[in-house]
């Protein structure tokens, strides 16, 4: 935060140095240059998200909240970060022959995982194919758009770095540009464009159905860990004016 404190300094400062030389040097002509400047880096992901979601179903509301109690309790003792953990539980109702009838109840239950191992996503699986085994077909499980992606606090590091890179290249450019031409060039104006990386296409793993037996020990597939490109581009502007 003090870096950027001091960078938005140093931009106002040069802005109103800007203005007074301006000011100053109204009879000379001003040259005005543009340019665009781009810095990359790849970045390996450090972090697997995982959406993970449970639906629960009894006759009783209360049996539909132990069942989603059961499960947190279960996923909770992972030591597995995760964020959410939210829930509901409502009328189970549906139309039929336009009619609407309701039976029981319905809970659902979701948290968002996020893994820095891919074998992790395994114990989460384990853990509620082990008490589904005890609940049967009144709850089922999705586990959703599988990741990798960077944490927020290393990309804008990173950002951040890429940014300050390209004020040096400028003000190196117009070093160079004023040596070539004979004026003294100033940055007037630096525009920020930051592209980020687009997320892969979701793909979903559910439980198996009542019919199908499941092994205790659980494979799920490991989405490739592939490296992301942090892109920063800027529009610079620049002034130069007479020597003096």
């Amino acid at each position: 935060m003090k870096k950027f404190f001091s960078l938005f300094t140093i931009i106002v400062f040069i802005n109103f140095s800007l203005l007074y030389a301006e000011d100053k040097t109204k009879e000379y002509e001003l040259t005005r240059i543009s340019i665009t400047l781009e810095e990359k880096k790849e970045l390996s992901p450090d972090i697997l998200n995982i959406n993970f979601s449970v639906t629960a179903k009894a006759q009783k509301e209360s049996d539909v909240i132990n069942i989603l109690g059961t499960i947190d309790k279960s996923l909770r003792n992972l030591k597995i970060d995760y964020t959410g953990g939210n829930y509901s539980v409502y009328k189970n109702c549906w139309w039929e022959k336009n009619k609407w009838k309701c039976s029981g109840y319905k809970g659902d239950l979701s948290y968002v995982f996020r893994l820095k191992e891919t074998k992790e996503q395994n114990r989460i699986l384990e853990s509620v194919e082990e008490i589904k085994e005890n609940f049967g077909e009144n709850m089922a499980y999705t586990l959703s758009n599988p990741q990798w992606i960077i944490t927020e606090k290393k990309y804008k590091e990173i950002e951040n770095t890429l940014k300050i890179e390209i004020i040096d290249t400028a003000i190196n450019f117009a070093k160079k540009v004023s040596d070539k031409i004979g004026r003294q060039c100033f940055i007037s104006n630096i525009d920020y464009d930051i592209k980020r990386f687009y997320l892969e296409t979701p793909t979903v793993y559910k439980s198996a159905l009542p019919a199908m037996a499941m092994e205790r020990t659980i494979e799920a597939p490991e989405p490739k860990k592939e490296d992301k490109t942090v892109t920063v581009k800027a529009y610079i502007k620049y002034l130069c004016i007479e020597k003096k």
